[in-house]
């Protein structure tokens, strides 16, 4: 089982310093899991979502049909192994570039996690704006809630970088 923990910051020039700017740092990279339907499905997505003024948390939980691919990861199982591939885009993630090409992240074994993070700037008409992702992966055979909160994770890619 693939279980996913998508946390997505979202803010605008005006939170960019302080005080907004100590309160969007403040949102977590790591939460419990919300209780799984059963049975399980084979991807767990739970999406966190924390917006400009008070970054208060929106969470919801999807169940992608597809095992093997999810926003911008491509996942490829060989038995207790799940090899995990990431393809950056512009559009999706925001400048500065990192190559727009499809990049092997890393191999989780079975109950291991990883941790996978990237920030970006946007234009739009109402000026620019920013957002950063944390995304926490798992492959496990048994789900648990804690799992992203009781350690480490195994692998860790940063892709985030100066924005300002």
């Amino acid at each position: 089982m693939i279980i996913i923990q998508h946390i997505t910051t979202l803010w605008t020039k005006k939170s960019r310093g302080m005080p907004a700017a100590e309160k969007r740092n403040a949102v977590p990279h790591r939460l419990l899991l919300p209780v799984a339907s059963q049975p399980l499905p084979p991807v767990f997505v739970h999406q966190v979502f924390a917006e400009e003024n008070d970054f208060q948390l929106k969470q919801t939980t999807q169940f992608p049909t597809s095992e093997e691919q999810y926003w911008s990861f491509q996942f490829q199982q060989q038995g207790d192994q799940l090899k995990v591939a990431f393809t950056y885009s512009r559009t999706e993630h925001g400048t500065p570039d990192r190559g727009s090409c499809t990049r092997p992240l890393f191999s989780l074994k079975l109950n291991q996690t990883g941790t996978f993070s990237i920030n970006g700037r946007f234009s739009s008409y109402q000026g620019p704006y920013y957002q950063s992702h944390t995304v926490n992966l798992g492959f496990v055979d048994r789900f648990h809630d804690n799992l992203f909160l009781t350690q480490p994770p195994d692998h860790s890619i940063d892709l985030r970088a100066h924005l300002f």
